[in-house]
């Protein structure tokens, strides 16, 4: 009689902990991704249009007149802002994916611009190229960013 008691008990603290997690449950949430941030996005558009301007007023520069030193200072600005992109999407926790594409993004900033200081010129084919190519990058660090909305 008593066992009877007990496992009747028992299972009524089963059925009350299976019915309090069937309310619980749907309420839980996990987050695999970093939420989507408006900032991150106006700012990847920013340096994707300061990477372009520079690309076209390179391209407007006669080829013999493309000397680094008459671009260093465009170098420096757009430099710092895609550092500054690197670091707002490293802060952010679950971000992974689109830290990597920007980190890629200043990698390839600062190998052709290295390039460039080195030849202290840039050739036609070499910056339509590069230009597409940072088109592309950018481009895929805003879907990725615009891929968090809720």
């Amino acid at each position: 009689m008593q066992s009877n008691v007990r496992l009747r008990r028992m299972y009524q603290r089963l059925l009350l902990l299976f019915i309090a997690a069937l309310t619980i449950i749907p309420g839980c949430s996990i987050q695999l991704i970093a939420p989507y941030d408006v900032d991150t996005q106006r700012s990847t558009f920013e340096c994707a249009k300061l990477v372009d301007h520079f690309y076209g007023k390179l391209l407007e520069t006669d080829d013999q007149n493309r000397q680094y030193a008459k671009f260093v200072d465009q170098y420096v600005a757009i430099e710092a802002e895609l550092n500054a992109l690197v670091l707002r999407n490293k802060v952010r926790k679950l971000n992974v994916d689109s830290t990597d594409i920007a980190e890629q993004i200043l990698k390839f900033w600062q190998k052709y611009k290295a390039r460039h200081k080195k030849d202290d010129t840039y050739s036609t084919g070499n910056a339509e190229l590069e230009r597409d190519r940072f088109a592309r990058l950018f481009a895929y660090a805003v879907r990725a960013e615009d891929a968090k909305k809720p």
